[in-house]
């Protein structure tokens, strides 16, 4: 049985997640169909670009992603109180951003009607706290990324149906080596795949977007990892490693030395980055584990293991 997302994101405590969500049957929908031939890569932009969108107005700042042709990764940080410091006012521009109200037949409505609209929300508190809430949401976030994308998706082949699995995976990162461990695991995808041997050849990720920043600003090798999609009214949190190291990390962990001993850094590295696959619930230090079950009432440690 699956655990209820409201026990795995913290309602409460601002943290940073892992969001893994794949195409149904895992089918090639995002990339070259193996049993067509037809190259839908171009979808995977249409994700960044609706990632990039959504980080604007949702409680939810993007780190790091990675879009695969049948699945994709994101390292995202969610503060599940940051909705309630914005006014009334910003929480109604932001949903009729995300979810704007459309006339019968699909068209955009008039700037007329569209304020008549916001000062209807306005005066509507129990749908204002409805709203205030979504946009605070991981699940709604997921949904409204989701959505668009599989409906332009099945426009585009002229199909009905689900496009991504319902359900999305999702791991909260305990602490800073998990965050980083993390999101060298999401930018290492397509290294793992065989799609890239080296980290200039990595497309559809977030070291792709950070190389091409860093082409128009060195200074950003030497600085702390920042946001790549964020809210421009939320805290701007960095991860604490520099690009520079963060790229030294890289090459450790895509390098071909099989024989590191095993209480060297670089082999610990490995092993923390190759433990994310597991799909937890959770990571982080042991205690931290003990007390994010003790938080939910679970028995043990080994709860964390997903089904």
């Amino acid at each position: 049985m699956a655990t209820p997302r409201k026990q795995l994101i913290d309602p409460e405590v601002p943290l940073f997640y892992h969001l893994v969500s794949r195409c149904v049957q895992r089918a090639f929908l995002c990339g070259l169909d193996p049993a067509t031939g037809k190259d839908y890569s171009h979808r995977k932009q249409w994700l960044i670009d609706r990632l990039r969108f959504l980080a604007q107005h949702f409680a939810v700042d993007v780190y790091g992603y990675c879009i695969m042709s049948n699945h994709f990764h994101i390292c995202v940080f969610h503060d599940p109180k940051a909705c309630l410091r914005w006014s009334d006012e910003e929480v109604v521009d932001r949903w009729l951003a995300v979810s704007p109200p459309r006339t019968y037949a699909g068209k955009a409505l008039s700037q007329e009607v569209l304020q008549n609209r916001k000062e209807a929300l306005l005066e509507d508190t129990p749908r204002l706290t409805h709203i205030r809430k979504q946009l605070g949401s991981v699940s709604t976030f997921m949904k409204f990324l989701k959505q668009d994308i599989a409906r332009r998706a099945n426009a585009e082949a002229g199909v009905k149906g689900h496009f991504f699995e319902q359900r999305f995976w999702s791991g909260a990162l305990l602490s800073d080596r998990a965050l980083i461990s993390t999101m060298l695991y999401i930018d290492l995808n397509p290294f793992r795949a065989m799609i890239a041997k080296h980290i200039r050849q990595i497309e559809d990720a977030g070291i792709t977007e950070r190389l091409m920043n860093l082409a128009s600003d060195e200074v950003l090798l030497e600085s702390l990892l920042q946001p790549l999609m964020a809210n421009a009214v939320n805290l701007k949190n960095t991860i604490p490693i520099t690009l520079r190291t963060y790229l030294d990390l890289l090459q450790v962990i895509m390098g071909d030395e099989p024989c590191l001993p095993n209480d060297s850094a670089e082999a610990r590295w490995r092993q923390d980055v190759a433990s994310i696959h597991k799909r937890q619930r959770a990571y982080g230090s042991e205690s931290e584990l003990k007390e994010w079950c003790k938080a939910r009432n679970w028995k043990k440690v080994g709860e964390l293991l997903s089904s």
